[in-house]
């Protein structure tokens, strides 16, 4: 079999963090960028901008869109359109939410708290799955790649909490070593990623310059936009259409009904926005 290679983004703000992967085979990955740059010249955009899902103000790439008379909504539109065409790529979301007292911890704990605390956490359910993947599928071997995230240089750590600028790389050669826990249902033994062909560090990249990066981060804003729509009953805004059109390129070898439990995380449990969500989606779910 192929080589696989996950490009990793996320999404956090508020209470929610989002970290969304795209894997796919290594040899799809010049036609999928290729095609992804005809998406962003159709546009009449340079085909090197980087798209992302919320482009502030100021950014390069809202100066494009002003210059060629086209908004960020036709470019998230767009974006959207064509990550749900692409039979060869696989999705998968874990989404955080925050339960602190954010006050009490910047006060007495730690100052610079947020949900971005537990990127690491998230990340480590992704690859719980991703190794999953590697095993069923059969892959021979696995790369990760993160866009470079937001941990801050100064390190701090309490359980789950991981902070600092090396905070990713130290995680994962604990995951290398000694296995990231188990997937879905508790499938697969715990086992040192090493043993199941994964590169020995995972790669920081930054998305400005990456296209595969691009396309995991409008992974992210869609999941965190659909999550936060279901939470404040917006159950047909054009935020849950996003996600039902990308929802059928989620990972459900597992999962039931449908992506739910396998290319899908929500943490911790929450009954509550469970049904939300499943309700939010309707007839695919139902499919």
């Amino acid at each position: 079999m192929g080589s696989l290679r996950v490009w990793i983004d996320e999404s956090g703000k508020g209470d929610m963090l989002v970290v969304a992967g795209v894997l796919c085979d290594w040899d799809a990955v010049p036609g999928i960028v290729n095609e992804w740059r005809n998406v962003k010249t159709a546009l009449g955009l340079p085909p090197e901008v980087e798209v992302k899902w919320n482009v502030p103000e100021g950014h390069p790439t809202r100066q494009a869109l002003a210059q060629v008379q086209r908004t960020s909504k036709e470019l998230r539109e767009q974006a959207v359109k064509f990550v749900a065409g692409r039979y060869d790529l696989t999705f998968i979301a874990v989404v955080m939410l925050e339960q602190r007292d954010l006050s009490f911890w910047k006060k007495w704990v730690w100052r610079k708290t947020s949900v971005r605390d537990f990127y690491c956490e998230g990340l480590k359910y992704l690859v719980q799955r991703v190794a999953q993947e590697v095993v069923e599928a059969r892959f021979q071997s696995c790369v990760i790649i993160c866009d470079t995230p937001e941990l801050g240089r100064e390190s701090f750590t309490l359980r789950a909490i991981r902070r600092g600028s090396t905070a990713v790389e130290k995680t994962y050669q604990d995951w290398y070593r000694n296995g990231a826990g188990r997937g879905p249902g508790g499938q697969h033994k715990v086992v040192p990623l090493c043993e199941i062909g994964f590169h020995p560090s995972v790669l920081i990249g930054d998305a400005t310059y990456h296209d595969m990066l691009q396309i995991a981060d409008v992974v992210a804003g869609v999941t965190r936009e659909w999550v936060g729509a279901a939470r404040e009953n917006r159950e047909t805004s054009w935020k849950v259409e996003c996600f039902k059109a990308i929802s059928g390129r989620f990972r459900s070898r597992h999962g039931t009904p449908g992506l739910f439990g396998d290319g899908f995380v929500l943490w911790p449990s929450n009954p509550g926005l469970w049904e939300q969500l499943k309700r939010s989606l309707g007839y695919v779910m139902e499919r």
